[in-house]
């Protein structure tokens, strides 16, 4: 957290000293922990979580834990005040990275929209899943006992899990445009973001005002820059999904080979869509009947 507070910094609403929060600690992996655990469970119930007559019951759950999150985050911040750049609230706007995919990942889960689960796949795996690794850079005042800890990694941690949970209870899979959407859809961010980095002295919407010598101080030309290691970087996500549904398919054919004809086959990436969208259908059917 930039910036220094005032008001109400005493207790578990409050914030501690600098170097509160310790990174590679049981502090830091516990939540992402927690995080990889739920992921395994819904794989392991992923045949009784498509079939259940209650799963949209739970993604609403879903995305309203999401929103509280990043409601809460707000509600915090006027509760303890922010006064970075002498503008309460002004720097800390939800035009970030993870905002962004927070929001898209609450409509996605609610809709199951193709094009939002793509825009979700590489946003938020990519930023969310950074700012888990490198938490230190944000959250250097709150540990465990502190709200803004819970209300950080929940923020951050439950997306990420959505994204995974509708590749595996839905099998909504990226498609290779929504690389330049997902880019394109951080480029438009950008806009506001520059008036707002101007305007406001202490904000660093996008991190284009971040305090570095690896970029250009020039917040136009370091987005440039950010947005060619954006998309190298998408790209890279996209090999690395499609060289895992290429080692699945080549697992699924290997078990093939290996079974008698009474014993089942492991579907492939496409066939196991297929199975999902008519099971899906099957249970609307049942409901409506």
């Amino acid at each position: 957290m930039s910036g220094y507070y005032t008001y109400y910094s005493e207790g578990f609403f409050g914030f501690g000293p600098p170097g509160t929060f310790r990174p590679y600690t049981i502090m830091h992996f516990a939540p992402i922990l927690l995080c990889v655990v739920c992921i395994m469970l819904a794989w392991r119930k992923r045949d009784a979580l498509m079939s259940w007559e209650k799963e949209p019951r739970l993604r609403y759950v879903l995305a309203a834990c999401m929103l509280s999150m990043e409601f809460g985050f707000f509600l915090w911040l006027l509760y303890v005040g922010d006064t970075s750049g002498n503008y309460l609230m002004m720097s800390k706007l939800p035009l970030h990275t993870c905002d962004m995919g927070l929001m898209v990942c609450v409509f996605m889960v609610l809709s199951r929209n193709k094009t939002l689960f793509g825009i979700n796949f590489f946003v938020t795996l990519f930023g969310a899943s950074l700012a888990c690794i490198i938490p230190q850079t944000v959250l250097d005042c709150a540990d465990p006992a502190y709200f803004r800890y819970y209300q950080y990694f929940g923020e951050h941690l439950v997306p990420i899990f959505c994204t995974v949970y509708m590749i595996i209870v839905h099998s909504m899979k990226p498609r290779y445009r929504d690389i330049w959407i997902a880019a394109a859809s951080l480029a438009v961010m950008l806009i506001p973001s520059f008036k707002l980095n101007e305007a406001f002295p202490g904000s660093d919407y996008l991190f284009l005002k971040l305090d570095t010598s690896l970029f250009p101080e020039n917040q136009y030309a370091r987005a440039v820059i950010y947005m060619v290691i954006i998309i190298i970087v998408f790209h890279a996500m996209w090999l690395l999904w499609r060289f895992a549904v290429r080692k699945w398919d080549c697992f699924r054919r290997e078990e093939s080979a290996g079974t008698s004809l009474d014993s089942p086959i492991l579907p492939t990436i496409d066939e196991f869509a297929e199975m999902c969208y008519n099971g899906n259908k099957e249970t609307k059917r049942k409901l409506r009947g």
